[in-house]
C-alpha cells in the first residue's frame, strides 16, 4: 500500500511537536510547563485534524493532459529519396503530446500515392501518428479508397480502425471490415492490405462473406 507523502509528513510534525513537549515540561517548573503542555497541546490537535482532513492519493485530482504544441490546418507533402511523392496528409488540427511520444490529427485525410496506378485515399474521425512515423492509426468511420485505373478495379474499405505501416507500404486492422468493388462486397473479421503492391495484395482473417453482382445477360437477337 502506497504511503501518501502528505500524510507522512503530517505524522511526522505530530511526533515532533510532542517530542519537543516532552522536552520543554522536563526542563521547566509546574506552572509553566502546564501552560506550554497546554499550548502544544492544542497545536497538536490541529495538526491532527489537519492531517485527517488530507485526501489520500486516489482522491486527488488527475492531471491534465495538455499538448505542447498545436498546428491549425496543416497540409504535409512527403517525398520519396528520388524527391516523388509519397504521402500528403491534410488535417484541420493536430495536437502533439511530447511526453508520450505521438501526435493526433483531427478528421485526417491521407493520400498514399505508388510508383503506378492511382494513389489510395484514407480518411477518418482521429489519426495518431507516434513519432517515429513508422505507424499511423485511424480510427472512427474509416474509408480507405482506391479509384478504378485501366488495369485495376475501383477499390473501398470501411472499418472501425486501421493501422497504416508506410514503410512497408501495408494496412491492417482487427476489426470487422468490408469491402466493394465494381459491385461485389466481402466482409471478415479482420485484413491485411499491402497497398503499394500493384495488385493490392490482400489477406482476410475470420468469417469471410463474398457477395457478387451477377453479370448482366447479354441482350437478345431480334428475330428476322
Amino acid at each position: 500500500m502506497r504511503t501518501d507523502p502528505r500524510r507522512a509528513r503530517a505524522s511526522g510534525f505530530i511526533a515532533g511537536i510532542l517530542f519537543v513537549m516532552w522536552q520543554r515540561m522536563a526542563l521547566l517548573g509546574d506552572a509553566r510547563a502546564w501552560r506550554l503542555g497546554m499550548g502544544l497541546t492544542v497545536l497538536g490537535i490541529g495538526a491532527w485534524w489537519l492531517w485527517r482532513a488530507l485526501p489520500p492519493d486516489a482522491e486527488r485530482a488527475p492531471r491534465l493532459r495538455q499538448p505542447d504544441s498545436i498546428v491549425w490546418g496543416l497540409s504535409a507533402l512527403e517525398t520519396d529519396a528520388n524527391g516523388q511523392p509519397s504521402r500528403h496528409l491534410h488535417t484541420p488540427q493536430l495536437r502533439h503530446y511530447l511526453d508520450e511520444h505521438r501526435s493526433e490529427l483531427d478528421t485526417p485525410r491521407l493520400e498514399l500515392y505508388r510508383a503506378e496506378g492511382a494513389p489510395w485515399l484514407a480518411e477518418a474521425q482521429l489519426g495518431v501518428v507516434k513519432d517515429d512515423g513508422k505507424q499511423i492509426r485511424l480510427s472512427g468511420a474509416v474509408q480507405f479508397n482506391r479509384a478504378a485505373t485501366a488495369v485495376n478495379r475501383a477499390v473501398h474499405l470501411e472499418t472501425e480502425r486501421l493501422d497504416l505501416w508506410p514503410e512497408t507500404g501495408l494496412a491492417e486492422t482487427d476489426q470487422p471490415v468490408r469491402l466493394e468493388s465494381d459491385g461485389d462486397s466481402m466482409t471478415a473479421n479482420g485484413l491485411k492490405l499491402w497497398y503499394l503492391d500493384d495488385a493490392s495484395r490482400t489477406n482476410l482473417h475470420g468469417r469471410v462473406r463474398l457477395r457478387f453482382m451477377p453479370e448482366s445477360a447479354p441482350p437478345a437477337a431480334s428475330a428476322p
